[in-house]
């Protein structure tokens, strides 16, 4: 290659004649800078080649840590966003006395005006044991007594036995009548305790953000037969149904062997039973936006209980309603 880049600068009036090995040798020596220039120049290329390429993972690595931590602080923005607009929603409408179901260790965070007794199905020291299934420990779910809402009333949120009728200003419910065997009976009560003109602060996932997006919607007439019926007729359907999530989640964390085939459809059945055996406070039930309008606009129009929907928002992985108790009326057909 070097001869062909030599011949090509030559200047042209020289006469090239065949030379001596004397001369072949002069020549040689001649043009040693120029090999040397030439394998410098070639040797710079490859390592430009080099540096290129090393510059472009590098790129590519700083690409994804920025997109990485652009997805984090999203993340966090988004989840800064979601308290802030419950916080915003409880300011609004939330006063005197009530209570909170399920708080577990997320309590809304209400204004000085509220005052919040909370409810729940177990003490604190009594919760532990459900976490102990199918091989996992509570510290595998990231367990935390010391961070759990102490509950000032226990009782099952689906029937509210120990509260009156009528004796509160409000009612809190997030991420509850997902986890009710039957949440008409459920939402039924919570209206049953509101005072006339007190209101139902309720937040539901929205499924196809969250784990149970691999399911089908509850449908209407689903909650109607378990409000009518009883739950008893669904109940292992539902937890058939939620062990595939668990697995397949328990899975992707680590927290279970990797199965497949008939392994993993024994192994998930065994899952079932032993949610079913501790009575793990599974999703039950899991809607889209839309499911949730039309489920509330039904009981609407079926329980004989009056109330109204005053805001519905969708806020980040949750669907926010508010509703206002507000008397019964019965309509009475028109005379003949």
């Amino acid at each position: 290659m070097w001869h062909a880049i030599v011949h090509a600068t030559w200047p042209r009036h020289v006469r090239i004649v065949q030379p001596s090995a004397t001369h072949s040798q002069t020549i040689m020596r001649m043009l040693e800078p120029a090999k040397t220039l030439i394998r410098k120049a070639l040797g710079t290329h490859a390592i430009r080649q080099q540096l290129q390429s090393i510059h472009g993972d590098l790129q590519t690595r700083l690409d994804r840590l920025q997109a990485s931590a652009a997805a984090s602080a999203a993340a966090d923005t988004s989840t800064a966003t979601a308290a802030t607009v419950r916080e915003s929603v409880a300011n609004e409408y939330l006063s005197g006395n009530g209570i909170e179901i399920g708080a577990f260790a997320s309590p809304l965070k209400t204004p000085s005006q509220a005052s919040v007794s909370y409810v729940d199905r177990y003490n604190t020291d009594e919760l532990e044991k459900e976490f102990n299934l199918a091989g996992l420990t509570p510290s595998d779910f990231g367990f935390d007594p010391s961070a759990l809402v102490v509950p000032d009333i226990v009782d099952d949120g689906e029937s509210l036995a120990k509260l009156g009728d009528l004796t509160q200003d409000f009612v809190i419910a997030n991420h509850v009548l997902e986890h009710f065997e039957n949440p008409v009976k459920g939402f039924a009560n919570m209206l049953r305790v509101l005072r006339h003109g007190g209101f139902l602060y309720l937040a539901l996932p929205e499924m196809e953000h969250s784990f149970d997006r691999i399911r089908q919607p509850t449908p209407f007439a689903h909650v109607w037969r378990d409000y009518i019926e009883g739950p008893a007729w669904s109940r292992r359907q539902a937890f058939d149904e939620f062990a595939q999530v668990f697995v397949e989640n328990g899975m992707a964390k680590n927290l279970f062997a990797q199965k497949s085939g008939q392994e993993l459809r024994e192994f998930t059945q065994y899952v079932a039973s032993e949610l079913d055996r501790v009575n793990f406070s599974i999703h039950f039930h899991a809607w889209r936006k839309v499911d949730m309008i039309e489920l509330f606009l039904q009981l609407k129009s079926r329980l004989k209980i009056g109330f109204s929907i005053e805001l519905i928002k969708a806020s980040g992985d949750e669907v926010i309603f508010v509703f206002k108790k507000i008397p019964y009326k019965v309509c009475n057909p028109p005379a003949a």
